[in-house]
């Protein structure tokens, strides 16, 4: 009996070199594998904001068409594609950076222990959520990276512009920092 070969599906990199070569209907496949990933980074660095999210998630795709010619072949696509969502994010983040008046002071301070009143009665998973939304952006967007979008630290690394090693330390000052914020 004869077997069927079925032709894999062509590489995020390869898609990406057609849409690189104006071949733009190729964007779709690479819009159907990243949309979901992207979309929870984003929400996540966004403090759950969903609206906030999909906002992002489409100026993502937006930027890969724009830029498309900065893609260099042979390149990982999955790292290109999480340095765009990651200045779309920055870019969003200083738009809506909050001002350093004591109304945010306050604000800032009822909401930490609002958080801490219902970690008390909440499950330990929103508990989680809501200690990782009260760290620091730059130290939030590692542990997301690492821990929920499964890169490993050489990818962060690269894409923060650092070392694997000095990758690693950051991911694991973050987790001490999310810890103390998680246990106090």
């Amino acid at each position: 009996m004869p077997v069927a070969v079925v032709d894999a599906p062509p590489s995020d990199e390869a898609l990406m070199a057609r849409v690189r070569a104006d071949e733009l209907d190729c964007l779709t496949a690479l819009f159907e594998r990243y949309q979901g990933p992207l979309f929870g980074f984003l929400a996540r660095l966004a403090n759950g904001d969903r609206d906030v999210a999909q906002d992002l998630t489409q100026n993502v795709f937006v930027r890969v068409l724009r830029y498309r010619a900065s893609y260099q072949p042979g390149q990982p696509f999955r790292a290109w594609v999480y340095q765009m969502a990651r200045h779309v994010w920055a870019d969003h983040y200083q738009r809506q950076r909050p001002t350093d008046d004591l109304e945010d002071v306050e604000k800032t301070v009822s909401y930490g222990r609002a958080a801490h009143a219902q970690r008390a009665a909440a499950d330990e998973h929103q508990a989680l959520h809501e200690a990782l939304a009260l760290l620091p952006a730059p130290q939030r967007e590692v542990l997301v990276l690492h821990r929920f979008q499964g890169f490993d630290y050489a990818e962060i690394g690269e894409q923060l512009g650092c070392t694997a090693g000095a990758a690693r330390v950051k991911a694991h000052r973050a987790l001490d920092a999310l810890r103390r914020i998680y246990l106090s």
